[in-house]
């Protein structure tokens, strides 16, 4: 909970806005599902606050935790950029982490660090023996099915069949200048392009003969090599929190990538029953697939102390996230600078308190029970929000702490 002085001071900044800078404070914190704490808004809280009694863990529940890599600068110059990134995959290799994810990033510094998986998932497939090696995601319609193919088959073959995908339709129109041909044509079915590809793609590795088109109109039957190790390619949907793209992933029989944030815990927990539906009514074992959530996480021996150490990376991060999405009407751009902050302040507190894995390890356990209980099998942690790269870690040996409470088995890893 806030102290009494931080309650003070955002008092004042709330009763200083506009009627208008106050209705696009509130418009901007409903579309993303963040409310005031209830000393401010004078609201009940939705009971998953910090103050919430800690749940003792269920013997019988269990979590795979991957390691999940967003928004490295890359608009600044010098060597070991992605030393991070390197590191922490050496560490989820030693320590039974399940996978690392790498995303797709075009044309802004917060993530920019990250324009191709493909290329860091081969650059990870050297110096990692056991740990998956995921893109998080590849925008399907700024590729060629045929290249995306070709390159993961490449990472396959490194690692040793350890090559795995999410498929993300993409978002920002601006990205789609790199798309194949009509890129205004692109943007607007992408959803529907995402679904095509995943299948031709499936269908290139199982080394079938697949028809595309030549530029004179005439058609050319094409087989991709090299040839892959595994037989299919494990492939996830990234779902930012639409139903119908949870269906239909359940419908391919694919496994799905999404978050906690701007979505109640309760609907998560509807679109995975969902999506389970969907995979049985489609042929498909509705136990089998992941349903894989992606969470800031920085663990350490204090709450208290996490708290101070991630407040200002933390909200340095949602600012730069929320400064991306400033064309959108009635969004963080309208707020004056007394209701951004406030806007910040409050998503901070209910990142921190319910939506992330921030503090010791028995604070963290009450979120990993809240996703089981939504039916999310994987937690990917987040891990390059701010931080200094030796505090992220120094951060991972408290999130194995965790991680070990839900291993499936009792066996230790090699290097535990």
């Amino acid at each position: 909970m806030p102290d009494r002085a931080n309650v003070g001071e955002l008092q004042q900044r709330l009763a200083s806005l506009t009627p208008r800078q106050r209705a696009a404070l509130d418009a901007a914190m409903s579309r993303r599902a963040v409310t005031l704490p209830p000393a401010l808004a004078g609201a009940a809280s939705d009971g998953r606050g910090a103050g919430r009694p800690r749940r003792r863990r269920r013997e019988t529940s269990t979590m795979e935790f991957s390691l999940f890599f967003f928004s490295g600068d890359g608009s600044k110059r010098g060597e070991g950029r992605y030393q991070l990134l390197l590191d922490c995959a050496r560490y989820g290799d030693r320590h039974g982490y399940a996978g690392i994810w790498v995303p797709e990033r075009h044309f802004v510094d917060f993530g920019g660090l990250y324009p191709n998986p493909s290329v860091l998932a081969a650059a990870l497939a050297v110096v990692t023996e056991r740990i998956q090696l995921r893109a998080g995601s590849v925008v399907l319609p700024l590729h060629h099915p045929v290249r995306v193919a070709e390159e993961w088959a490449v990472v396959d073959n490194l690692s040793g069949g350890r090559a795995a995908i999410s498929a993300a339709s993409g978002w920002h129109p601006d990205d789609f200048v790199v798309a194949p041909g009509d890129g205004g044509a692109a943007y607007r079915a992408r959803k529907d392009i995402m679904f095509g590809a995943i299948d031709t793609v499936q269908r290139l590795w199982a080394g079938e003969a697949v028809e595309f088109e030549r530029p004179d109109g005439t058609t050319q039957t094409v087989r991709t090599l090299p040839r892959p190790l595994q037989q299919a390619l494990p492939v996830w949907v990234s779902a930012a929190g639409s139903v119908e793209t949870f269906q239909r992933a359940g419908a391919i029989g694919a496994n799905v990538l999404t978050g906690v944030v701007a979505q109640r815990m309760s609907d998560l927990a509807e679109k995975v029953a969902a999506y389970r539906q969907a995979r049985a009514a489609h042929g498909h074992d509705p136990a089998a697939g992941t349903v894989t959530a992606m969470v800031h996480t920085f663990l350490g021996p204090d709450t208290e102390q996490v708290r101070e150490q991630v407040r200002e990376p933390l909200i340095g991060y949602l600012t730069t996230f929320l400064q991306q999405q400033a064309n959108v009407p009635g969004g963080f751009a309208e707020l004056d600078e007394d209701g951004r902050r406030a806007m910040l302040d409050a998503t901070f507190k209910r990142y921190f308190d319910s939506l992330a894995l921030l503090g010791d390890p028995d604070k963290c356990e009450a979120l990993i029970e809240d996703l089981v209980d939504a039916g999310v099998g994987e937690v990917a942690c987040l891990v390059d929000f701010g931080l200094p790269a030796d505090a992220v870690l120094a951060g991972l040996d408290h999130l194995s702490e965790l991680q070990r409470r839900y291993r499936r088995s009792p066996q230790e890893v090699p290097g535990d």
